[in-house]
């Protein structure tokens, strides 16, 4: 009965009917180490046998095995167990519907079983199609178990430590000859080397001679290498490498020649028209081969030592030294100077365009001759005191723009030459107008007159808030405002230039006063406002009446209106009056002749003139003219009245006699 439990046990787990999820783990006794082998080299076509290995193999009861494979790569054929193990087993190859099969395994014995450590469990048998396939355990629940003799599952957790995989892989074969240079030299880059591409293999491995490092191409087939200055001889070695470990080498020896010495030699300085020779350092041991170029400007440029032709220019002469019979190389160069010879100059100033008040430096650019140069400089305009320096590189800051001439002297002979330096003026933002405004929404316009090359930038202010305009084109630009302040141009640049700004445009804003109240006292009028009067009769303001109060002379409407800061109240309340006979015979008694006047009128009354009798003259605008009293000396009826000063218009006279006024209408032709 024991026997038949252990038979369905073994059955179930191979055929997928598991009993146990889980195992359960002796205190006493682990599962044993059991390890697939790894086979190399292997033959398409050919049977391979997989040997499983276990270790701690002691006192078993059952087994139940599952490893999967790569059904493209192997085909199982058969297992073969050891036969220190009763035969009682049972093995199925299952296919897992992914390209994969998996084969089962499941034994029991009677007995309690036991091997010795490393030990042959049982030979899995293929048939090798191509390829590397990996042997891999699958140890999901009871499906890699062990169990002693009384059925007790053994602890393999975790199992990566007691299941361990295996390998199939093809034989890899001989990389086969590396092509590539047997010869290089010291410094040579990007030297290939490559074989043809193996099979059965994921990559390859590279050893190159000291010195040398692997440029590019590294794990291929193919590779580029680059040998230093200090690389020295050595074998080129690849191998294949796979999954089951590296394949056998090709080696290529390679010989790496040293470098030869290439020294030019110091450089020097010989006088115009003459010739040098040029030096060479011996290359080393050895046989070398010598170029020099320009080879039109040496008499045979292939010896060690060649001399130059007669030379009437600065010479870089470069050397090239060839180890003979190799392609090694090494060059230099040496710089011949020529002293003396024809004299050039080219001047120029740097920057060519400047805002006046920058700077900029000119710079003579001598050549050639002995050398030993002095400089002259002038500059047209010359200024005032005119400018002239003897510095090679003078730094200038002129106000307008300048052609500057410069002569320069070796002592020997003298070039010229010019240049020209162009001075942008600076820009100015010039700002204008101002007002005395109303609080009546009236507003008035600033001006900024700017000068430059636009567009301009700016920003103005009124004393508050600044304001910032860019990208103006147009000149001038006008402000609209009914905001008080002190409106002025804080900076100002153009197209090139920062410049100035100057003057200043006050905007005051006064309130609109309030209209006056206007009351009769007998014969007087009267306003509640102490300054700022303007009194009207009918509609239309009365000449040089702007006190207080006022002494009507007609009968009329009368009405007041207070001015202050330039802004007008709304008129006062109204009053008729109406004269009494007293003044209407004020009006009769005096009379203006002649009216039209020219040069004189006469002021005749019906009654005498009193002493205290005061004229005064306004223009038709209100303004005051002239005014006069009449002398006591000169009681009489008549006054004449010198008007030559006067320009033709209309005038208003008002006269004051014994206490009494009256206004008249006087024409000066």
């Amino acid at each position: 009965m024991f026997l038949q439990n252990k038979l369905i046990f073994i059955l179930s787990l191979l055929f997928g009917s598991c009993f146990f999820g889980f195992h359960v783990a002796s205190e006493a006794q682990v599962a044993p180490v059991t390890t697939a082998g790894t086979v190399v080299n292997a033959i398409p076509g050919q049977q391979v046998i997989v040997p499983v290995t276990v270790t701690g193999f002691n006192n078993i009861g059952s087994i139940t095995l599952h490893l999967n494979y790569d059904y493209s790569k192997l085909q199982f054929v058969q297992c073969n167990l050891n036969p220190l193990l009763i035969s009682n087993f049972s093995v199925g190859d299952l296919n897992l519907g992914n390209g994969n099969h998996q084969i089962a395994f499941g034994w029991y014995t009677t007995t309690n079983a036991s091997l010795t450590d490393g030990t042959w469990l049982l030979n899995f048998v293929f048939t090798y199609i191509s390829g590397t396939s990996a042997l891999q355990w699958n140890d999901i629940g009871p499906s890699c178990l062990y169990t002693d003799g009384g059925g007790n599952n053994l602890y393999d957790i975790p199992t990566s430590t007691y299941y361990i995989n295996g390998m199939v892989c093809g034989a890899q074969g001989s990389p086969g000859s590396i092509a590539g240079s047997s010869s290089v030299c010291q410094g040579q880059m990007s030297v290939a080397y490559s074989i043809t591409p193996m099979q059965n293999v994921i990559g390859y491995n590279w050893s190159v001679p000291p010195g040398a490092s692997i440029a590019s191409g590294n794990n291929t087939n193919s590779i580029m290498i680059d040998f230093s200055n200090t690389a020295t001889s050595g074998n080129v070695a690849v191998n294949g490498v796979n999954e089951c470990g590296n394949g056998t080498s090709s080696t290529f020896l390679v010989e790496v020649n040293n470098l030869p010495i290439a020294i030019a030699g110091n450089d020097t300085t010989i006088p115009y028209g003459t010739s040098a020779i040029l030096h060479a350092a011996n290359g080393g041991n050895g046989s070398f081969i010598y170029s020099w170029s320009p080879e039109n400007l040496l008499v045979n440029p292939n010896v060690q030592n060649p001399q130059t032709v007669p030379l009437t220019s600065t010479i870089i002469f470069h050397l090239v030294v060839t180890t003979q019979g190799s392609p090694c190389t090494s060059n230099d160069n040496v710089t011949i100077t020529i002293s003396g010879g024809a004299l050039s100059s080219n001047p120029v100033v740097v920057p060519g365009n400047i805002c006046r008040t920058s700077f900029a430096e000119l710079f003579a650019n001598a050549g050639g001759g002995t050398g030993n140069y002095s400089y002259s400089w002038v500059c047209v305009p010359a200024g005032n005191p005119p400018w002239t320096s003897n510095l090679a590189n003078p730094v200038v800051s002129p106000d307008s723009s300048r052609h500057y001439f410069l002569t320069v002297n070796d002592g020997f002979s003298t070039s010229s030459g010019s240049t020209n330096l162009i001075i942008d003026q600076l820009p100015t933002a010039a700002i204008s107008g101002g007002d005395s405004l109303c609080e009546d929404g009236s507003s008035t316009i600033i001006r900024i007159d700017l000068t430059g090359i636009p567009p301009w930038s700016f920003i103005y202010s009124n004393g508050l808030t600044s304001t910032t305009i860019n990208n103006q084109i147009t000149s001038p630009y006008l402000i609209a405002t009914s905001d008080p302040g002190i409106y002025s141009v804080l900076s100002i640049n153009d197209e090139n230039c920062y410049g100035t700004a100057y003057g200043a445009a006050p905007v005051m804003v006064f309130p609109i006063p309030t209209a006056s109240i206007i009351t009769q006292s007998g014969t007087i009028l009267n306003s509640n406002a102490s300054s700022g009067n303007q009194w009207y009769r009918n509609l239309v303001a009365i000449p040089g009446a702007n006190d207080q109060s006022f002494t009507p002379t007609e009968n009329g409407q009368y009405y007041d209106i207070v001015t202050l800061n330039g802004c007008s109240s709304d008129s006062s309340n109204n009053i008729d009056v109406i004269i009494t006979n007293t003044e209407k015979l004020m009006c009769s008694v005096f009379q203006i002749s002649p009216n039209p006047a020219k040069d004189y009128f006469f002021i005749k009354s019906s009654i005498p003139l009193e002493k205290d009798m005061k004229l005064t003259v306004f223009s038709n605008d209100g303004i005051l003219i002239k005014e006069c009293e009449v002398n006591p000396e000169m009681k009489s009826n008549e006054y004449l009245i010198d008007v030559r000063n006067l320009s033709p218009g209309l005038y208003f006279l008002m006269i004051y006699n014994g206490g009494k006024g009256v206004i008249q209408k006087l024409v000066i032709l």
